[in-house]
């Protein structure tokens, strides 16, 4: 099979993502901003878990040892975004008081960076998935994700509803002393199956009818975090209650692109996913040294267009020379 030039979408995803990280319409209108970023754009992590399950999940289960390479290399990833934010985390005084117990979180479970929490959630996904697959029916592994991912929705978006009732409080408060937020655990795995099921079988709706669902569960997601965020319920904005069954129509729909694959596209999107953080310190010093504050930090549309700019150039060089130093490595063996 094909791969499907998914990695077009992956790259526009990482864009959006950007988004999360700035607020750019904050300066037009909180909401506004709100019912974009931290509604609209959480499709976007779903869009990457969904490829990763629908290419990555059939493979692992055929062969073990794929599994183990894909975790290699997602861990070398992570391993160079640790030691690129080092310097950062220095700066922020993250290292003050800290302890091996605390390390071991931020490495293992919470990421040492706000974004790099990805990364070892994927793993924890990737692995959660490959024995449930192997150990139970996709039936029960459903029902296991599903159960998983309402676990983690009440301490996501709607934690304000059960954070009063004391056998929850102190359930979710034993779970953020080991987890910053409840999606490092429970999140990745239901994309991830979902994924997965694309892979096995396709929704037998026609695309015109699986557009108006898509739409209609758009519009659902839209007044369930607009609901949310009016009550002020959310402890986060990464979960929401539609959110699968949206991510699994719009899922369905990317799957009718063509039947292409860019591996540098692909590229670029992660390293812009990897970079923006450190560009977005980087455009606001540039800000002060060039006294253009009000244009490129203030001005939070004109900050998120400087960002992705930058992001986007240094994510190309930086894959320009992954790719010379693969090809020097190819040539010397």
């Amino acid at each position: 099979m094909k791969k499907i030039n998914l990695d077009f979408v992956r790259l526009i995803a990482s864009i959006c993502i950007v988004a999360i990280h700035i607020y750019p319409f904050n300066n037009i209108s909180e909401l506004l901003d709100y019912q974009i970023t931290r509604v609209f754009f959480r499709q976007c992590v779903p869009i990457f878990l969904m490829i990763t399950g629908y290419f990555l999940i059939p493979k692992i289960l055929k062969d073990k040892q794929k599994l183990k390479d894909y975790l290699k290399k997602i861990s070398i990833i992570y391993l160079f975004a640790i030691f690129l934010y080092l310097p950062l985390n220095i700066y922020k005084g993250d290292f003050l008081n800290i302890n091996l117990l605390t390390i071991f979180k931020s490495i293992f479970l919470n990421g040492t960076f706000y974004h790099l929490w990805y990364f070892p959630a994927l793993i924890i996904g990737i692995i959660t998935i490959y024995f449930l697959l192997k150990k139970f029916s996709k039936k029960t592994c459903l029902v296991i994700v599903l159960i998983g991912y309402l676990i983690g929705l009440f301490g996501d978006s709607y934690y304000g509803l059960l954070q009063n009732v004391f056998i929850f409080n102190k359930f979710y408060e034993f779970i953020f002393q080991i987890f910053s937020y409840t999606r490092n655990i429970f999140y990745t795995p239901i994309f991830l199956f979902i994924g997965y099921c694309c892979y096995q079988k396709k929704t037998n709706l026609s695309f015109r009818k699986n557009l108006l669902f898509y739409l209609i569960f758009l519009l659902i997601l839209e007044i369930e975090g607009y609901l949310l965020y009016y009550f002020n319920i959310p402890r986060h904005s990464s979960m929401y209650l539609s959110l699968p069954i949206g991510s699994y129509l719009l899922f369905q729909l990317l799957l009718n692109l063509p039947k292409t694959s860019s591996k540098k596209m692909r590229s670029i999107g992660t390293l812009i996913y990897i970079f923006h953080p450190l560009v977005i310190v980087l455009v606001r010093l540039l800000g002060k040294i060039f006294n253009l504050e009000k244009i490129i930090v203030l001005n939070n549309f004109f900050n998120y267009i400087v960002v992705v700019i930058i992001s986007l150039i240094i994510s190309i060089v930086v894959n320009k020379i992954i790719e010379r130093i693969y090809l020097w490595k190819k040539n010397l063996s």
